[in-house]
């Protein structure tokens, strides 16, 4: 990301105001590396995130996806394995 947003800065392209401390557009830069064609309508600049994604983003934005997919399950697991919906405690 900081590759990314390093040559964006050089562009002239900053980043988004709103996300200043959030870390949001993380997952925003890796939906759009992962989709590798620009959306209609989007908050991030696409045309420059693909353009300046070198190839490990790719990798590195699949793995955030599944690593994220992957903690979903171990958090649906342990809601109706160990019941932590119904515990009164």
């Amino acid at each position: 990301m900081k590759h990314i947003e390093k040559k964006m800065r050089e562009e002239g392209i900053h980043e988004p105001l709103w996300d200043k401390e959030l870390g949001i557009r993380v997952s925003m830069y890796g939906k759009v590396i992962r989709r590798q064609n620009p959306a209609k309508a989007t908050v991030v600049n696409d045309e420059a995130i693909l353009r300046h994604a070198r190839p490990i983003d790719l990798i590195l934005a699949r793995v955030m996806h599944i690593s994220f997919i992957g903690l979903m399950f171990v958090i649906a697991y342990g809601y109706f394995a160990y019941d932590l919906g119904n515990r009164a405690d």
